[in-house]
């Protein structure tokens, strides 16, 4: 494990052409949005509040596979009928952009590196895009809704490769959760995790103006990366 530093060695972060990004957790702090809406379910249904076990699960899951884990298999079509009438954008004054994320983007995207997001999103990716102006620095953008096989599927990574033609050890992914975790470990690529130190990984990051700093000094002088 490497904890990110002004004095650890350099080695670790260089020989990359990509970084590839999860959105939730990392991009955003979406987790008092998602409590809120799940709780709604929940509520509607008549159902008792989330439990720390479904709060874990369904901030680290898909829509689908979140619904399905916290309602019983008799009630599944009535909390699937309330997110059709839901609006997402209701929920958009409780995201958060994680503190010095647009910096980093923008040193990255003038140093050369590509940059994709792999997320277990579906349909409100564009809207979180939108409202935070990050459209411009993710190409592609590969949700659950994209592959048939979602994290911590390695199909959702080999996209990615395939149209950036990376290879795997030329790229990073950034997460939060295990999901994350098992998704780097099947594709082959580097793990960096952000924000839980309990989580097996190459790198460790605990803040996005850390990391700006020390990729900086990794490829200072190296030109553009691609």
């Amino acid at each position: 494990m490497i904890q990110l530093n002004d004095l650890m060695r350099l080695d670790c972060l260089k020989g990359l052409k990509c970084i590839v990004f999860d959105c939730d957790g990392v991009l955003i702090d979406s987790y008092d949005a998602n409590m809120r809406y799940y709780g709604m379910v929940k509520e509607t249904l008549g159902l008792p509040p989330l439990t720390p076990d479904e709060k874990v699960y369904v901030h680290s899951h898909t829509h689908k596979e979140g619904l399905e884990y916290i309602t019983p298999e008799d009630r599944f079509e009535d909390a699937w009928k309330f997110q059709e009438g839901f609006h997402y954008k209701d929920l958009l004054p409780y995201l958060k952009l994680s503190d010095g994320l647009h910096e980093l983007l923008w040193w990255l995207r003038d140093a050369g590196f590509l940059m994709a997001v792999n997320t277990s999103r579906t349909d409100t990716m564009p809207l979180i895009l939108n409202q935070f102006d990050l459209e411009p620095y993710f190409h592609p953008v590969i949700t659950s809704a994209d592959v048939r096989r979602p994290k911590p599927n390695a199909e959702g990574m080999h996209r990615i490769m395939a149209k950036l033609n990376v290879e795997a050890h030329e790229i990073a992914f950034i997460g939060d959760t295990a999901v994350d975790m098992r998704t780097a470990r099947n594709s082959g690529v580097r793990f960096w995790a952000y924000g839980d130190e309990l989580l097996d990984a190459d790198v460790h990051i605990s803040d996005f103006w850390t990391l700006r700093r020390l990729l900086h000094r990794a490829y200072e002088g190296a030109g553009r990366i691609i």
